[in-house]
């Protein structure tokens, strides 16, 4: 099929509307993927952490000391926004795929519209899954302040525009599912790991794992999640952080704006 450019009237903010909307259906129709998503704070921060806990007693953050509990609930809170970018990618992919991206884009959804809804489903995973954190930290002590830990959830949903943005964006260069899952085993499982998410990075640790952090986006983010949920407020690495979100959405809807569309995969 020819490919198609796209038209050049907008629904406006209706065509957000229209797209969260079926995200939205899709979300709470996914059995299975809640219950996978209730799972994995459940794994990761009841056992994992709970397990490191143990031999972990403290942590001295930027002068505060915190439980090793407290430290790594927002380390596992990151994880959830990485994880959640492989949503939109399949979302992303479906629509590519079946020719629904085209549709969309020639019946009025801007590239902007189109990346603000499509980030509806990660967010409301997003938000389901620290919900469940929530309650873990409260029963285990991991909670630092609750007023905190909210604020912290507001800007991580600013923080998972990043994500998702560079989910859809990869997904315009995927043509099946079995790359999607092959690039996030390779590339960003590494990443969420070579973060300082459950370790902390000091002035002892190797070199490497300093150059690794350092050019790890997910790095600056937990700096700037860790600052507020532990009432710091670092705004040098909060701004770095929304400005790397708003950098990778205009990005995404600059290569949105430029690309062919088919109603069908060749």
């Amino acid at each position: 099929m020819n490919p198609m450019n796209f038209r050049h009237h907008s629904l406006g903010v209706k065509s957000i509307l229209i797209v969260a909307s079926n995200e939205w259906k899709a979300f709470r129709t996914n059995k299975g993927l809640l219950l996978s998503m209730f799972m994995q704070p459940l794994m990761l921060y009841g056992l994992l952490v709970s397990a490191l806990g143990l031999s972990i007693q403290t942590v001295n953050y930027q002068g505060i000391v915190v439980s090793y509990a407290q430290y790594a609930l927002i380390g596992i809170f990151s994880f959830f926004m990485t994880t959640q970018m492989s949503q939109a990618m399949y979302r992303s992919s479906v629509d590519k795929q079946f020719g629904l991206l085209a549709i969309k884009f020639m019946n009025g959804v801007q590239p902007w519209h189109y990346l603000t809804g499509m980030s509806f489903f990660p967010s409301i995973g997003f938000i389901f899954q620290c919900s469940v954190l929530l309650v873990l930290g409260l029963i285990t002590g991991g909670i630092y302040q609750i007023v905190y830990f909210l604020l912290a959830v507001l800007f991580g949903i600013i923080l998972l525009e990043f994500w998702s943005s560079l989910g859809i964006l990869l997904s315009t260069k995927i043509s099946d599912y079995q790359k999607r899952d092959l690039v996030m085993t390779l590339i960003f499982t590494p990443i969420s790991y070579a973060a300082p998410t459950l370790y902390v990075l000091s002035d002892n640790s190797p070199i490497l794992i300093k150059l690794i952090a350092a050019i790890n986006p997910l790095t600056y983010q937990l700096n700037a999640l860790r600052s507020i949920a532990f009432g710091i407020f670092d705004l040098k690495t909060i701004l770095i952080s929304v400005v790397l979100s708003l950098a990778m959405v205009l990005l995404a809807q600059s290569i949105l704006k430029r690309m062919k569309l088919t109603l069908a995969e060749r």
